[in-house]
């Protein structure tokens, strides 16, 4: 089996942590994790067709997601109502999903079998 196509699941599954949402979150945004879902499935595949700045933008992307959803998750997980705290179980169990496989398909796509595919 070629490198690219053993490769092939990594470029397209990094869509994964970056529509990972609450299931209450997902329902009310769900055209726009389509578009988001559409436009990264097109990124992996420019990966897969060795354009190294797509490669570039998808390692930026995670780690930008890791970078925002650790900005998030405090704020969010724990909220008041009234004056007693409310725990968001939904939100810090998909946030630490999402941030470990984005850094997961980060430090992935940083290694050097994948930086050979681009050149070879």
């Amino acid at each position: 089996m070629s490198s690219a196509r053993r490769l092939a699941p990594l470029f397209f599954l990094q869509v994964i942590p970056l529509i990972l949402y609450p299931p209450s979150l997902m329902a009310s945004g769900a055209a726009v994790l389509a578009v988001v879902a559409i436009a990264y499935l097109a990124l992996g595949y420019m990966v897969l067709r060795r354009r190294s700045w797509a490669l570039t933008l998808s390692i930026f992307s995670q780690g930008l997601n890791v970078i925002i959803r650790l900005m998030m998750f405090f704020s969010q997980a724990v909220t008041l109502v009234g004056d007693d705290p409310v725990v968001n179980l939904p939100w810090i169990v998909t946030g630490l999903a999402s941030i470990a496989l984005s850094v997961w398909f980060l430090l992935r796509l940083d290694r050097q079998d994948v930086r050979q595919l681009m050149t070879s």
